[in-house]
């Protein structure tokens, strides 16, 4: 007949006798190992979900500087065309000229 299992009772869970058996130090390097990739997972989630805000910060600041950037170019494509040169040149005391200018000819010596 097999002998019965020694029962665990509250007291020997407290005051800690359990752990001197020789299975459970048999097994500490295992419970070490797990308790190891618990941490290193727990470290990795958390890096993970830096990452994640990080990249989600830069995300809005990267459609915030597109916007700006979109903003200036059509401001200065609206500050190019002719007609509002002509009011801002007006504004300086500028006035477009009547005549056309006048083309300078260069004669061409037959030595060269």
């Amino acid at each position: 007949m097999a002998e019965p299992t020694p029962r665990v009772n509250v007291t020997s869970v407290l005051r800690g006798s359990f752990l001197g058996h020789p299975y459970v130090v048999r097994n500490l390097p295992f419970v070490a190992y797990l308790s190891a990739l618990g941490m290193v997972a727990i470290f990795l989630a958390h890096r993970t979900e830096q990452n994640a805000r990080t990249i989600s910060e830069r995300s809005a600041e990267l459609s915030e500087i597109k916007s700006e950037y979109l903003e200036a170019k059509s401001t200065l494509m609206r500050l190019g065309t002719e007609s509002s040169v002509r009011e801002r040149a007006q504004l300086m005391g500028l006035v477009p000229p009547t005549k056309a200018p006048e083309r300078i000819t260069i004669p061409k010596d037959d030595t060269e």
